[in-house]
């Protein structure tokens, strides 16, 4: 036995080391890479904006960024510019000017202080006001009237723009003559910051409402240095490396506009300049006062980041903004106005689509607030769609007039034009299900006909609390699909499972076809073929179970593997618990005070029920609270990934109920059939049950320990599991046929003499079993040597093996011992009809010693055997 299961384990732990896995490699480094590039991203106009700030603290702007610093700004903002070249550097001020400059492509803007939406019949002298009017152009470059149409904005003063209120931020908001302490309070007070009071108002889209006019915002080609120019061969041509000419918007006319006026770029107080538009190619209306980033700034009154918003060029950007301030005659502190920095989204979705588009890997960049507008992708996808104002279903085309178009954020939720756009939408969703776990790999599979796959995915989030960006990275690469979790035909495993199967099946119902016919032999009739007959059945389809693992994994397979494997192996465990607790209960093992005991077949069958009755209610619980189900995994190390379709609960709790029901069956029957294991062996199958459940509880142990201690598919697992059933059924079954067989042939090899028919009567007197010394018993049976079966057979009576090898009804009656036996432990005492027999000196010899003053007369007076070999229900099994 102790080789057996050796043998046992060593091809269990073979099988388990034989199954090596295709691996393929998730690359970190990825996420890493874009993590660095968003840092750098958000670090670098923090810093440059920092240093203009301090540049203007320190007076290096003459006008504190008036519109006379406009070329000076230029110039610093140009030279900031080479080493950060995906910047937009600008500045805005509470008076409206503003002023800025880019690369790729290359030119500034500037507009001219001053509020828009002045109506041209209002009481304003339009003297003032007629530079600004006449001040704009076509993309001909052809002069046209600045005016407001439907629907734009503008911006109005309250109280002529002067009066100050104390801005909105919490500081600002502070009452700083309740605090007591004048520390406190010339803190609160230097913290406290002062805004002018304007509202922003919209042109009403009725056609007679009075023509307003706008204040020009104007973009400029430069030179070089920065500066704007016309001059033929000075211009930074748009996103090209040399310099060329200057054009209008239609790629043809050259710049050339000599605007004169007394603007506030030419100083003020009535100088007049014809400067100020110089090198400008093109115009339209822009107050940046009603912007998102400029409101938010104002608001907060701390250094931040906008949530991304519609460019003016219908790009969508992001903004980092910082307000500046300037100090008044009574000490204040006024808000005068933001330096800022645009990013626009496609810079960060040029530097994916460089680096990463063309290959297998996806790496897609979400915003974390709801409705997770898509930032950037590798694959191309824009973070907004260019649609016409009228009809936002309608993309704008490029015949489409610019001004009737508008850009649309695209919601990750959104995507699914192609196959790559929903497979982005399906990963972050399914992320975001999981909650972004930070350390663990998420599998999405593709099933479409033109692409069928794994990726894995993995997400990184991007957040800086000091500004107010929370974004998520998300990286995705392609993993081979494993095919060794399932068992399908043609594969190896395939073949070992349907040989295990094939053989168990086989083996158990041939032994169950032998035993059944052979049940009226004496050797078989004490064995009680009935639940042995189950039992056998039970291995026969316990091993038929197997069979479900064959297939793909799929949520029904899945379930019907958890029913019948568990099921079977309880139905297939059950009689033999009964048939051992049976045993026990009537050899009187473990009972103090021995009592008589009646356990009838219908009862053994009832008692069998609750066992399999607490199965399927395990079964159908779980069925529904945690069903075992497939699941998409990937198993990965540090450079290596495998994806894997098993079958698998949400947790362990169906694994350790059952571990602990079904192992507290089999160790409940190992104790049972240790308890019974003295039992003299022609009395019952004791040896072959205290095998069987030691049979099943090793080779259950080396199971449950190989499937937990080796890193192996499920497909291996499944053969585990077979071969172990395989073994546990084979076995069990062969012991408790295999014997009985071999004695049937070899006593009908070798027939005995026997007497001429004749009816005996037998009494047995004496301990059943020596494990319980103070208790003897009697029994008393009969037997019929001609039919070599019994008589009339009551339920109460039970199946015992004599000392003489026959099969015999026997009928137990506990009672104490009065006083030693001097004889051997079972002493017999036959009556036989023939005169020349001994047997009445043996009668008198045993009955001595067991009855108080009883002779042997007595005893047979008192306990009656029928002549004819018959026994009468009330003379023994009720008596």
């Amino acid at each position: 036995m102790l080789l057996y299961h050796n043998y046992l384990t060593i091809l269990l732990l073979l099988i388990a080391t034989s199954v090596m896995a295709t691996k393929s490699e998730f690359n970190y480094e990825i996420g890493k890479r874009v993590l660095d590039l968003l840092r750098d991203y958000t670090d670098a106009p923090s810093k440059v904006l920092e240093f203009l700030s301090n540049y203007r603290e320190k007076n290096a702007f003459p006008h504190g960024l008036e519109p006379q610093d406009r070329d000076i700004f230029f110039q610093l903002g140009d030279t900031l510019l080479t080493a950060n070249p995906r910047l937009l550097l600008f500045y805005a001020l509470e008076n409206g000017a503003f002023a800025g400059n880019q690369r790729s492509p290359t030119f500034a803007h500037y507009r001219e202080p001053g509020e828009s939406g002045y109506r041209l019949d209002g009481p304003v002298h339009m003297e003032k006001l007629q530079k600004h009017l006449d001040s704009c152009i076509d993309e001909n470059g052809r002069q046209v009237p600045c005016l407001l149409g439907p629907g734009e904005s503008y911006i109005e003063c309250i109280d002529n723009c002067t009066s100050l209120q104390r801005c909105p931020d919490e500081d600002s908001q502070q009452d700083c003559s309740a605090v007591e302490r004048a520390e406190e309070r010339s803190l609160c007070e230097s913290n406290t910051k002062w805004c002018i009071s304007y509202a922003t108002r919209s042109i009403p889209l009725s056609d007679d409402s009075p023509k307003r006019g706008h204040i020009p915002f104007t973009f400029y080609c430069i030179d070089i240095n920065g500066l704007p120019t016309q001059t033929p061969g000075e211009n930074a041509e748009l996103g090209a490396d040399g310099l060329g000419n200057c054009y209008h918007d239609d790629g043809i006319t050259p710049v050339n506009r000599q605007v004169s006026g007394d603007y506030a770029y030419c100083g003020g107080e009535g100088i007049i300049c014809n400067n100020t538009f110089l090198g400008g190619f093109t115009s339209g209306n822009y107050d940046p006062r009603y912007r998102p980033w400029y409101i938010a700034t104002k608001q907060k009154q701390v250094p931040n980041w906008s949530e991304p918003y519609e460019f003016y060029t219908h790009n969508i950007g992001i903004t980092f903004s910082r307000p500046i301030y300037s100090i008044d005659e009574e000490g204040k502190t006024i808000f005068t106005g933001v330096l800022a920095s645009d990013y626009s989204l496609d810079g960060i979705a040029s530097f994916l689509t460089n680096n990463y588009d063309g290959s297998d890997t996806i790496v897609t960049i979400v915003e974390e607030a709801e409705p997770n507008y898509v930032i950037a992708s590798s694959t191309g996808i824009a973070g907004v769609r260019k649609v016409l104002i009228e009809d936002n279903s309608k993309p704008c085309t490029e015949e489409n007039d610019r001004d009737r178009c508008m850009g649309v954020r695209i919601p990750i939720s959104d995507l699914n034009e192609d196959i790559m756009e929903q497979l982005i939408s399906t990963t972050y969703l399914t992320q975001k299900e999981k909650n972004f776990p930070v350390s663990e790999l998420i599998p999405v599979r593709v099933d479409h006909d033109d692409f069928r796959g794994v990726y894995a995915s993995h997400t990184i989030g991007f957040e800086t609390k000091e500004t107010g960006i929370s974004w998520r990275i998300m990286i995705m690469c392609p993993v081979p699909v494993q095919d060794d979790d399932t068992i399908m035909p043609g594969d190896s495993m395939f073949q070992l499972l349907i040989t295990s199967v094939s053989a168990g099946f086989l083996v158990c119902s041939t032994l169950l076809v032998h035993f059944i016919r052979n049940r009226r032999e004496k050797e078989i009739i004490a064995s009680d073929w009935r639940f042995t007959g189950v039992f056998l059945v039970g291995c026969a389809l316990l091993n038929l179970a197997c069979l479900s693992y064959i297939g793909q994994n799929t949520n029904a397979t899945c379930l019907a593997r958890m029913w019948v494997i568990h099921f079977f192996f309880v139905f297939a465990l059950t009689p033999l618990l009964v048939k051992t607790y049976r045993l026990y209960k009537l050899t009187g093992a473990g009972s103090v005070i021995p009592r008589r005991q009646t356990i009838s077949n219908a009862r053994a069958v009832l008692m069998s029920m609750p066992f399999l009755a607490v199965e399927v209610l395990i079964l159908l619980v779980f069925t529904f609270i945690d069903p075992n189900k497939v699941e998409d995994l990937l198993v990965y190390d540090e450079s290596h990934t495998e994806n894997h379709v098993e079958c698998k609960q949400d947790t362990w709790a169906f694994f350790a109920l059952q571990l602990l029901y079904e192992g507290g069956l089999v160790f409940v029957g190992c104790l049972l059939a240790y308890k019974t294991r003295n039992m003299r062996k022609e009395y019952r199958d004791n040896q072959q049950l205290l095998l069987t459940m030691y049979n099943i509880a090793l080779v259950g142990s080396v199971v449950v320990v190989v499937f937990n201690a080796t890193e192996v598919c499920q497909a291996t697992t499944r053969v585990f599991i077979t071969i172990g059933i395989l073994w546990i059924t084979v076995f069990s079954s062969c012991i408790f046929v295999v014997p009985k067989l071999l004695l049937i042939r070899s006593r009908k090899l070798n027939p005995v003499e026997e007497d001429e028919p004749a009816r005996r009567t037998w009494s047995i007197v004496g301990n059943v079993t020596n494990s319980i010394p103070r208790i003897g018993r009697r029994v008393s049976y009969h037997y019929s040597q001609n039919s070599n079966s019994f008589g009339d057979q009551s339920e109460e009576d039970d199946d015992i093996t004599g000392s003489s090898g026959k099969k015999i009804r026997a009928c137990f009656i506990k009672q104490p011992m009065k006083q030693p036996m001097k004889q051997p432990m079972d002493a017999i005492q036959e009556t036989r009809n023939s005169p020349d027999d001994d047997a009445l000196s043996e009668i008198s010899r045993t009955g001595e010693h067991l009855s108080k003053g009883k002779d042997s007369s007595e005893l047979t007076k008192t306990d009656k055997f029928s002549t004819s070999g018959s026994m009468s229900k009330s003379s023994s099994c009720s008596s």
